[in-house]
């Protein structure tokens, strides 16, 4: 075999592991959603309320037209919060998710809550982001 057949069936290979059915089968992780995190001076650590203040600050920034700097790290911080929350699940959260593919932002005004990759709606259902895996929904 040469060379570059080789290399051929080697990436053929690496793609197809590298690829996940995130619609199928059963969900194989189940978020803690607690966080141990809190905010300097503050006693308690970040709860789902304080995780969807979090997340309202982030979408006021951007009608504000705040400093980009300044939305990067409301961003950060939420990243941070919810990685912690989603665990033993962190993968979920990759370090260049954006919070519009973790949050379903559009729903933050009949949110009451936040959870991993989620919002709690007024009705009790809740709204997942686009990055959480279908079968863990």
């Amino acid at each position: 075999m040469t060379d570059r057949a080789l290399l051929v069936v080697l990436l053929g290979f690496g793609s197809l592991i590298g690829c996940e059915d995130r619609t199928a089968g059963a969900c194989q992780c189940t978020p803690a959603n607690t966080v141990r995190t809190k905010h300097a001076g503050d006693a308690q650590p970040i709860d789902s309320a304080g995780l969807l203040a979090m997340l309202r600050k982030h979408r006021q920034l951007l009608a504000d037209n705040a400093n980009r700097r300044d939305v990067k790290m409301v961003d950060d911080e939420i990243r941070i919060v919810v990685t912690e929350m989603c665990q033993p699940c962190g993968s979920w959260v990759g370090d260049r998710l954006t919070v519009e593919e973790m949050f379903p932002i559009t729903k933050l005004d009949d949110a009451t809550g936040a959870v991993c990759l989620g919002l709690t709606l007024r009705d009790g259902t809740t709204a997942f982001g686009g990055e959480r895996p279908n079968a863990c929904r």
